[in-house]
């Protein structure tokens, strides 16, 4: 990819209305751009960031046995009335009638379709378990939209549910999804998610949790303990605690779970969510299995979701300096960053060039900034602004030494060295060994992977 073809604008200066870092950067560095309030255009980088968010939650949620469906974003009112929540929803629920006068809502969540399109396939107790998810956009009419993708009211999520016979059953699974999540969130990039206990709200059930970002540019209050492993919501300790006792002393400064008095409260983003439903929908909607005694039951469900541009904005907020993003390579929108400063300069186009086609034909993502006529400041900003994991630069200064300079975005990386100059022989193998590190060192690839480094 040729930066000079990418769509999308980068400048300098931080937009007035951005409230964190990460909206702010993602504004500058041409990722998306306002439509209306809370809605959002993705511009080619950011859409290549969530697709491979997308990937790597779709390799997961299959490896714990999930299979991808679709459901539609406009869904009748009726179902929604089977189950309860047209009534008891608020204002975040879009109602509206087509032109033939029918009563339809605009899909803010999916628990009505998912139950819609098996009730009639899980009749017998044969069919389970089974889990479905899906990736959809939906629209929730929020209040106070804020901080670019942190809150907004377009978004698109990854949404699963599960189906089973009995609730030992689903607490299984549920404990898979958990660690499935575990995974994701190490993947990409942000290993130090926390799992938190939560309420369960409009969704319902009994158990829930939440996985928390924990960072001053959260909306959510987390209760932290010092001295164990006690995590809760706020708006959830009043819940049994982890530990089976009650959670009320917390708001007391008392740990629910080891008695200690080292609690304190933390901002956080939500990154995801899971939740035992049990049977609220499909006893609501009337979904019926066949046991083995031949009496019919309402299957338990559980249901499982991540923000796909949430997710890409908190690893923003996690993982960036003063200068843009500092991407994972498991999710950076390309791997390789080329900097040609000068190509009006013949020997230096020609490595430039000749390194970006063998940097494609080995199938390693590469953008490739050849412009003519701007200052290196500028370039490197640009580049800064991306948030490539490995930048190589080729210069008439450099080329004169017979050298190509390679730079890490995170330092870590190359021996507490930004820069490294390295033969011009030697560049395409020094970048495919920066390269191989990076995924190594962060374990950010599926087991199946591990081949292809």
């Amino acid at each position: 990819m040729k930066l000079r073809n990418l769509v999308g604008q980068r400048f300098k200066e931080r937009p007035a209305d951005c409230v964190i870092d990460s909206h702010a950067l993602m504004i500058r560095g041409g990722y998306m751009k306002g439509v209306g309030s809370g809605i959002f255009s993705e511009y080619p980088i950011l859409r290549r960031v969530t697709r491979k968010i997308e990937n790597i939650i779709r390799e997961e949620m299959e490896r714990i046995g999930g299979q991808e469906v679709m459901f539609p974003v406009v869904m009748p009112a009726q179902l929604w009335k089977e189950s309860g929540r047209f009534e008891s929803v608020g204002k975040e629920l879009v109602r509206f009638k087509d032109r033939s006068d029918t009563d339809l809502v605009l899909g803010m969540t999916h628990e009505e379709a998912a139950v819609q399109l098996v009730r009639e396939y899980g009749r017998s107790y044969q069919q389970y378990p089974f889990m479905i998810y899906q990736f959809q956009r939906k629209f929730r009419d929020e209040a106070r939209p804020r901080a670019g993708m942190i809150r907004v009211r377009e978004f698109t999520m990854k949404d699963a549910y599960s189906f089973h016979t009995s609730r030992k059953d689903l607490e299984e699974y549920y404990a898979k999804c958990l660690e499935a999540y575990r995974r994701i969130f190490r993947r990409v990039g942000i290993p130090q998610v926390e799992v938190v206990a939560s309420d369960s709200g409009m969704m319902g059930g009994n158990v829930s949790h939440e996985f928390m970002l924990l960072t001053d540019a959260g909306e959510d209050s987390v209760v932290v303990c010092g001295s164990c492993d006690y995590r809760a919501n706020l708006e959830a300790v009043d819940e049994p605690a982890a530990c089976g006792r009650s959670a009320g002393a917390a708001l007391e400064g008392v740990c629910p779970c080891c008695g200690s008095r080292s609690l304190s409260i933390r901002r956080g983003i939500e990154v995801g969510n899971i939740f035992q439903l049990g049977t609220k929908y499909t006893e609501s909607m009337n979904m019926r299995y066949i046991n083995e005694s031949g009496a019919a039951e309402y299957p338990v469900m559980g249901c499982y979701g991540i923000g796909i541009g949430r997710l890409a904005a908190s690893v923003c907020e996690a993982r960036h300096d003063n200068r843009g993003p500092v991407w994972p390579i498991s999710i950076a929108p390309w791997e390789v960053h080329l900097c040609c400063l000068r190509p009006d300069d013949g020997e230096t186009r020609e490595i430039s060039d000749t390194l970006y086609q063998k940097l494609q034909s080995e199938g390693i993502e590469v953008i490739y900034d050849d412009r003519n006529k701007i200052q290196a400041g500028e370039m490197f900003a640009d580049a800064d602004l991306i948030g490539a994991p490995v930048r190589v630069i080729v210069s008439p200064r450099n080329t004169k030494d017979g050298v190509v300079e390679i730079v890490a975005r995170d330092s870590a990386h190359m021996d507490n060295q930004m820069r490294k100059k390295v033969p011009v022989g030697r560049a395409f193998s020094e970048v495919c060994d920066l390269r191989r590190k990076l995924w190594s060192d962060g374990e950010m690839y599926d087991e199946g992977q591990r081949k292809n480094f």
